[in-house]
């Protein structure tokens, strides 16, 4: 069993990791930049240790990389990089929704709150939530499946293609009317376990959403200036 000591560690780099995703997709970090550990932990307000933890985990997932001489930098994906993960997503998530169990109530009920409070972080245009409830939502659905190892995978994809697809969200002012009315139908599917139409529904909702708008922004590539014109 693990000591109360290593818990809380364990706790205070996912905690940290969180943060540092969390800036990654708010642009505050870009991708290929160098991660400045000094300033990067005054600003998190958290000891260099667990910092570097944090830094290992997101190495791991993928998000940033360790580049000799430089140290960490944020993972820059180039197009081709992407269009596999949204592909690879596209074929993994069919398997996990095929193999998704009939949700119970208390399932449908959270889901329906998660879209609530992703209704909620629209309206507010917080991108950081956005992004982080979108996601939580999709992966509630994914845990309903057995399918552990696959379902491991997607959730890597996600957090790697998710700082490219967060520009999406500010530059679609109906986004709050076509999302939210979207989950709901896949929660209805659920409701039903017909799973082929999650399938369905899932796959549009995905390439009508934030992962196709990701290809033009790695296209694109906006540096710091465009980020901030497209955030006024």
């Amino acid at each position: 069993m693990a000591s109360p000591t290593a818990d809380s560690a364990a706790q205070l780099t996912l905690q940290a990791a969180a943060q540092i995703r969390g800036l990654i997709i708010d642009r505050v970090l870009l991708p290929g930049e160098k991660i400045r550990q000094v300033e990067l932990a005054d600003r998190i307000g958290i000891s260099r240790s667990p910092l570097r933890e944090a830094l290992r985990t997101l190495e791991a997932e993928g998000v940033v990389a360790y580049e000799v001489n430089r140290g960490y930098v944020v993972s820059r994906l180039d197009e081709d990089d992407l269009a596999q993960i949204l592909r690879m997503r596209s074929l993994l998530e069919a398997d996990l929704l095929r193999t998704v169990r009939q949700p119970t109530t208390e399932q449908l009920s959270a889901l329906k709150s998660l879209n609530d409070e992703l209704a909620l972080a629209i309206k507010n245009r917080d991108v950081t939530e956005i992004v982080r409830l979108n996601r939580a939502f999709h992966v509630a659905i994914f845990e309903l499946s057995p399918l552990n190892q696959i379902r491991r995978e997607v959730t890597r994809l996600w957090q790697l293609s998710d700082v490219y697809s967060a520009a999406w969200w500010w530059r679609t002012p109906e986004v709050d009317l076509r999302i939210t009315v979207e989950h709901k139908a896949i929660i209805a599917a659920l409701r039903k376990h017909d799973v082929e139409r999650l399938v369905e529904l899932n796959e549009s909702h995905r390439m009508g959403s934030s992962d196709r708008a990701a290809v033009g922004a790695v296209r694109g590539r906006p540096g710091r200036a465009a980020v901030g014109a497209v955030l006024r």
